[in-house]
């Protein structure tokens, strides 16, 4: 489990892989979804940044206000008529 601190930047990362383990880029979309302690949508369905064949991330800065606490995190995936969907989350800790 990642913590943070106010002022920190949160970087969140996906890998894109197929059925046989290969990188692969979606042919639609790759967003990610953050919320807050209370379940407060942060960033709702956000396009995360290409790094290379299947690898994205997105920077997600904690400001002063942010509470402390577990965040989620819900990368989603589209490709075509395939959605996949991926969770995980980060601390911010005072």
């Amino acid at each position: 489990m990642a913590s943070f601190e106010i002022g920190e930047t949160v970087i969140c990362y996906a890998t894109i892989r197929d059925a046989n383990g290969v990188l692969v880029d979606p042919t639609t979309s790759v967003k990610i979804t953050i919320k807050n302690p209370a379940g407060t949508v942060l960033t709702n369905d956000v396009a995360m940044t290409k790094d290379s064949q299947g690898l994205y991330h997105y920077d997600f800065q904690v400001t002063t206000g942010y509470a402390n606490g577990w965040y989620t995190t819900r990368v989603t995936a589209v490709d075509g008529t395939r959605i996949t969907k991926q969770d995980d989350g980060f601390e911010v800790v005072p």
